[in-house]
């Protein structure tokens, strides 16, 4: 079908290239804010034009069979959206689903429930019920980005044209002008959106299918108008400053806040529907947009937006930084030799294919359910902070009425090769602390002077240099009873309990593996976190360590117990006003962290473990938090707190090196190791815990 240069009537519709030319637009912004360049910050806005163009569509399309046939075959419509749709749609799936199983995107969470989401269309729900705050703290790492984040979109368009078409039947049936109550649903929409989002979430407010339900109805206003009223030839010199408008909202829009997460969307959507209104006519855009390299690029836009963002996911987790020219113009090759294969292959044949409508409903039915029964069994590896709950089940301590003590077999291997830390000289000054800044420390003085080795506690402290470390350590004999390990901490305390769990299984004789952990918790006590929002993960480090590890130490009776906390211990914290924010390198919160550690330690020894080993976490490598980047001396500030408390004790208490260890191997900036800069992966902590870590543990049980 042919352009038409002026619609001779009201409703009157064929095929406008320049249409395509503004699918091509919507998609090109949507490339350029996917890729990260600054200056296209509201890019996203190119999936609302994508919305607003749908809803246009679909409602003409509806309107046309009505007036011609007097009814809407809706199984019909589902089967030409279903051929439109869901070939590449699950093709795009099975890329993923393949590069999983071959190694790719290993350290993305949710994986499996994201593909199912996808695949049934209801990826925007499997988000706004997901909890990826804390992923996103450390959105900087490419690593943990789900190839699968646009599909949202799809989604609610899928979910739309589910609903619609029966909305439509049912108004043509109830409604004598039904056409003309069209823009008045748009106009509730962009009212109630705004109010909605005051008591809605932000994740709510951007994924869920209601609250972007407005910007398809804008398109949907259109085709309304379009039914009542010709558009006169002056419409098409206003497009050029609605052009204008359009680029605009692109460019300046915020990323993380506004309009996306306020509602305002949806009234802002009526842009894009002048846009649709104004191209019914002749004028400089509809010119510029019907150009062939525009009209080619929309109409395979749809698998580009389908097929760009897992290869731009893909080359940012191999080092590519897309806001460079020449890799993004590579990117963009890739996702364009993909599209356009999809187009000729898939997309085009089945959509030309004459298949009765029963037979593609079945058959689309089929496929999905065979791809969630294939996604739902394939051997998946874990992503981010995702347990091997059978692993951990199986690795635990069976509880006991009273244990065997535990004897060596052999004597105690050297110090030099298990623990290690290096104590830093200062002149800081002592301190007061008040038992309410620490929640009930027993202790009112606390120094933050860190001391020569040896000059404090026991003579039989653990202290040796830096130098003395050993990167392997062979494992001895076992001892006369497996020993008990427990790990405590936050997510990087996780992966090394994880993979102590793993090891524990496969050396039985030697130890049993517990783990305690939650997201964002610490040991420091009180005060409140200041370099990002800390309130949701600090009501559940409170929870962790005053009730569950209790409770736990009661149920595991550990031989060790092994502290690990990373970032939020050397976080900017206040604990009053007119303190302001305080450093970890400050000495109020260098004597207000050593004491909230040797109030856990206290604790532990009071609830009857005899050995606890306090882990010296490597430094964050690159954004941590919301963005934060932090320099070394926070660690070097927390380091010495742990060498503090571990000099009070003494053979009780041992620094475990894990930071000089780090640097000994030279990985502690290694992105194969920790590929966010702060959490190791399943396979670096197993590699360090076979290694290193597993022989110290066991060890220091005796």
């Amino acid at each position: 079908m042919g352009e038409l240069l002026q619609p001779s009537r009201a409703g009157e519709l064929g095929y406008q290239p320049a249409l395509d030319g503004l699918r091509a637009v919507a998609v090109a912004m949507v490339l350029c804010f996917h890729a990260g360049f600054g200056w296209m910050g509201g890019g996203y806005f190119g999936v609302s034009i994508f919305f607003t163009l749908s809803g246009f569509l679909i409602t003409t399309l509806l309107i046309d069979e009505r007036k011609q046939t007097g009814s809407i075959a809706l199984g019909s419509f589902i089967a030409r959206r279903a051929k439109r749709l869901l070939p590449a749609s699950l093709a795009c799936l099975a890329l993923v689903s393949v590069a999983r199983l071959a190694g790719q995107f290993d350290q993305v969470a949710g994986l499996r429930s994201e593909l199912l989401g996808a695949t049934t269309h209801v990826f925007n729900w499997v988000k706004v019920g997901g909890d990826t705050s804390y992923t996103d703290g450390f959105a900087g790492a490419a690593v943990f980005v789900s190839p699968l984040e646009h599909y949202w979109s799809l989604a609610i368009e899928e979910q739309f044209y589910l609903v619609w078409p029966l909305a439509v039947a049912l108004l043509a049936r109830r409604v004598t002008r039904w056409s003309s109550v069209l823009p008045l649903l748009f106009l509730g929409a962009a009212v109630a959106t705004p109010i909605a989002a005051m008591v809605l979430s932000d994740d709510a407010t951007y994924w869920a299918t209601p609250m972007r339900a407005g910007e398809l109805l804008a398109g949907v206003a259109v085709a309304g108008v379009l039914q009542r009223w010709a558009v006169p030839a002056w419409a098409g010199i206003v497009a050029v400053p609605v052009a204008c408008v359009l680029v605009a909202l692109a460019v300046g829009l915020p990323t993380g806040s506004g309009p996306a997460y306020s509602g305002l969307l949806a009234p802002l959507a009526a842009v894009s529907a002048v846009m649709l209104w104004s191209l019914q006519v002749a004028g400089p855009v509809r010119r510029v947009l019907s150009s062939r390299p525009l009209v080619q690029l929309g109409q395979i836009s749809y698998g580009v937006y389908l097929f760009h963002w897992p290869v731009f996911v893909w080359l940012r987790q191999h080092g590519w930084s897309l806001t460079e020219p020449l890799q993004f113009m590579l990117a963009m090759c890739a996702t364009l030799v993909i599209a356009t294969v999809s187009f000729v292959l898939i997309e085009r044949p089945v959509r030309s294919a004459s298949w009765p409508v029963r037979s593609t409903i079945r058959g689309a039915a089929g496929a999905m359910l065979v791809a969630g029964l294939t996604v739902a069994v394939l051997p998946f590896s874990r992503g981010f902070l995702e347990a091997d709950s059978a692993v951990l089940e199986s690795a635990s301590a069976e509880p006991v009425g009273s244990l065997a003590p535990l004897e060596p077999v052999l004597p105690k291997l050297v110090t030099s090769t298990l623990v290690t830390s290096t104590l830093v000289t200062s002149t800081t000054a002592t301190v007061e602390v008040a038992d309410s800044e620490v929640q009930g420390s027993s202790e009112g003085t606390v120094s933050a002077d860190t001391a020569e080795s040896g000059s404090s506690g026991s003579d039989v402290v653990q202290v040796v240099p830096n130098e003395s470390i050993v990167l392997d350590i062979p494992l001895g004999p076992p001892l006369s009873r497996p020993v008990r390990l427990l790990t405590v901490g936050d997510s990087t305390a996780f992966y090394v309990g994880q993979a102590l769990a793993e090891w524990s299984i496969e050396h039985r004789a030697y130890a049993t593996s517990d783990l305690l952990w939650c997201q964002g918790c610490g040991l420091l006590r009180g005060g409140e976190v200041t370099s990002w929002n800390d309130s949701s993960f600090a009501v559940r480090s409170i929870e962790m360590f005053d009730v569950d590890l209790p409770s736990m130490v009661a149920r595991v009776q550990p031989d060790v117990v092994a502290l690990m906390v990373t970032v939020v211990d050397v976080a900017d914290r206040q604990w009053a006003v007119s303190e302001g924010p305080l450093a970890p390198t400050d000495p109020r919160y260098a004597a207000r962290l050593a004491s909230s550690y040797r109030r856990t330690v206290l604790e532990l020894l009071d609830l009857g473990v005899a050995n606890i080993a306090i882990i010296a976490p490597p430094r964050s490598v690159g954004v941590v938090g919301d963005g934060v980047t932090f320099t070394a001396d926070r660690w070097e500030a927390l380091h010495a707190a742990l060498d503090l408390v571990a000099l009070e004790f003494g053979p009780k208490v041992a620094v475990v090196d894990l930071a000089g260890w780090a640097d000994a191997a030279g990985v502690t900036e290694d992105v194969d190791w920790r590929p966010d800069g702060t959490h190791l992966t399943a396979r670096s902590a197993r590699d360090v815990v076979d290694r290193w870590l597993a022989p110290i543990l066991v060890d220091q049980a005796v």
